[in-house]
């Protein structure tokens, strides 16, 4: 069993192998699973290590808690934020991010217990998403936050989802139940 954690916070990304299944959880139950920078560069790590480990043969993704998968982005990073390309080289870094992870050379599963929102694109970058009938799904940054996704970041959601879902989840901000 072997296990990368952000030591002395809550927020964390955490790998347990157990023969050949690697699981990937995503810890920061008090903000519904929201990535910290952090986070995110747990994330690439794991899936580097992740690719290198001949014992693993299948990945699962899941957010501990039940409630989300992954929420968002921990917007309390972007207070540090001077202007716009702040925004976008965020952006860009997670698409660095998730790469590791979009190139794993094994099946990845992602487990979606309530939300993905934030964590859609990590779920998208999964072969194989499975959810709780509850579970929505959703882009509603630029309502929220006033900004938007990275170009590279709404091609991959479009050609993984459906590009009308990805319209109305970017454009209205809708949120699309698992059932949809």
């Amino acid at each position: 069993m072997s296990k990368l954690s952000q030591v002395g916070n809550v927020a964390q990304v955490l790998l347990e192998v157990r023969g050949n299944i690697a699981h990937i959880n995503f810890d920061h139950v008090a903000a519904r699973n929201a990535m910290t920078a952090h986070m995110y560069q747990s994330l690439k790590t794991i899936c580097e290590s992740i690719a290198k480990d001949p014992r693993v043969r299948v990945t699962i993704l899941r957010g501990v808690g039940g409630k989300s998968f992954v929420s968002r982005s921990d917007i309390a990073q972007f207070a540090s934020f001077h202007d716009g390309q702040d925004g976008i080289r965020y952006e860009q870094g997670i698409d660095v991010y998730l790469a590791p992870l979009a190139t794993l050379p094994i099946p990845t599963i992602a487990v979606i217990d309530g939300m993905a929102v934030g964590g859609l694109a990590i779920a998208s970058c999964c072969d194989f998403r499975i959810s709780t009938p509850g579970a929505k799904f959703g882009l509603p940054i630029a309502k929220t936050l006033g900004n938007c996704l990275s170009v590279g970041k709404i091609a991959w959601l479009a050609d993984h989802l459906n590009i009308n879902i990805v319209k109305r989840m970017l454009l209205l901000t809708e949120m699309i139940s698992a059932e949809e």
